[in-house]
């Protein structure tokens, strides 16, 4: 009371601010922009100056109101934002854009549903081919052209010969489903193209050896199975021109290959030989013989692995026993 009594003209100042105020601050609650972008206006109409462009979800302060406008605050800025692009519950503001996206998402996803249900029609009345291999021709691998045509992998003629084209497109799809890209049209392969999906498995191919001596090259490590027991080692290729000379990579893949025959054979064994996504029918002696490059795996040289129409080096003729085996290959799988 002192203090008034002796800085009266300052204390009625000072009231007087407090008094002016003091609605204003009563007033002032909190908005929140429900759309995604509004402009802050100088005054209470769409011709006034811009001051700011206020995304969604900013905060501002209503200070008061003048027909369809609010008057706010917004940082160092004072103005005016027409009353619909407010609300004053920001859950509701929040509620309104989530709503707003999720419609969006529905609409995306529906229209991607409807598009792959259309797609779908088609192909099934096209009919679903039966897996098969480069090669081939007839009314399957037709069927197999116009359903990779309709899903936009194919563009040659429908002429039922699985060519380059054909198994390029299959590659397209299989490595456009994740799957392993061999141009073969597999189970799995087919599966994707009708939006279905199943565990990836190999089809056996019969690799005629003259037309594909270093189709897997030299010094390239693949996996041998055998036919019989199903038990797998891995190898590398070191040489041969009239089949492919290997060699077991380590001493556990040549405790594999030993368990097969007890003691080192010059005996034939069906295999199958995985290298690079592809599964070939093959057969295999289990004699080590000649040069070896690998130290240390416990296999005193090579062994020899034969193909189709793959001949011996001794006699330089197909053997018969060896292609026998290989016939016996090509009915199993990996």
């Amino acid at each position: 009371m002192a203090f008034l009594r002796r800085h009266k003209p300052a204390a009625m100042l000072i009231l007087l601010a407090l008094l002016v105020l003091l609605p204003l601050a009563v007033l002032a609650e909190k908005g929140y922009v429900n759309v995604s972008a509004v402009v802050l206006r100088s005054s209470a109409s769409k011709t006034s100056a811009a001051l700011q462009s206020l995304p969604r979800g900013t905060t501002v302060n209503i200070t008061g109101a003048s027909g369809d406008w609010y008057r706010v605050t917004y940082g160092k800025y004072k103005g005016y934002v027409m009353k619909r692009y407010i609300d004053k519950n920001a859950s509701s503001s929040s509620q309104k854009t989530t709503t707003a996206k999720k419609t969006t998402t529905t609409r995306k996803t529906t229209t991607r549903e409807e598009a792959r249900a259309a797609l779908l029609r088609k192909l099934n009345k096209i009919g679903k081919p039966k897996a098969c291999a480069p090669g081939t021709s007839g009314s399957n691998v037709r069927k197999l052209q116009r359903c990779l045509q309709a899903l936009g992998y194919y563009k040659g003629k429908i002429d039922g010969k699985y060519g380059t084209s054909t198994r390029n497109a299959v590659a397209r799809l299989q490595r456009a489903y994740g799957l392993t890209a061999s141009g073969v049209a597999t189970r799995q392969a087919i599966a994707a193209m009708f939006g279905q999906k199943l565990k990836e498995d190999f089809v056996t191919e019969r690799l005629d050896w003259f037309k594909n001596v270093y189709l897997i090259p030299k010094g390239a490590v693949f996996t041998v199975k055998d036919c019989r027991t199903g038990k797998t080692f891995q190898a590398k290729r070191w040489s041969g021109a009239n089949h492919m000379d290997s060699m077991p990579l380590t001493k556990a893949d040549t405790a594999v290959m030993r368990s097969l025959y007890g003691q080192w054979s010059w005996r034939r064994r069906s295999i199958l030989v995985k290298y690079n996504g592809h599964v070939y029918a093959a057969s295999m002696n289990g004699m080590p013989h000649g040069t070896t490059t690998i130290k240390n795996n416990g296999f005193p040289g090579h062994f020899c692995i034969h193909f189709y129409k793959s001949k011996t080096h001794g006699s330089k003729r197909v053997d018969p026993t060896h292609q026998n085996c290989v016939a016996i290959a090509m009915h199993y799988k990996w």
